[in-house]
């Protein structure tokens, strides 16, 4: 089982969901953070920089140092990953 830590946005954006969509998104968090990746579709974006796909929901995040970081969340709206988003995964993961 892996450490896991959500950035303030992650949970703001959480709670702000509609409960049916938030559950299932939890459930996901609690898959990543389980090890249980066979049940979870993920997609490497760029280096350790990774995307946690739920319906239409993506999670960004990355592991570094034994602990799983979920730093953003976002509805995808379009088939590519807002460069912006990419970038503010790297600065973060390289701050750590």
């Amino acid at each position: 089982m892996a450490n896991l830590h959500l950035l303030d946005n992650v949970r703001n954006t959480l709670t702000d969901l509609p409960e049916d969509e938030r559950i299932k998104v939890s459930k996901h968090i609690h898959l990543l953070e389980s090890g249980v990746m066979e049940k979870v579709v993920i997609k490497t974006l760029k280096g350790k920089i990774k995307e946690l796909i739920v319906q239409q929901y993506r999670l960004i995040f990355f592991r570094k140092n034994e602990m799983t970081y979920v730093v953003d969340i976002f509805k995808k709206q379009s088939q590519k990953t807002p460069v912006r988003i990419i970038d503010r995964a790297e600065k973060i993961y390289n701050l750590l």
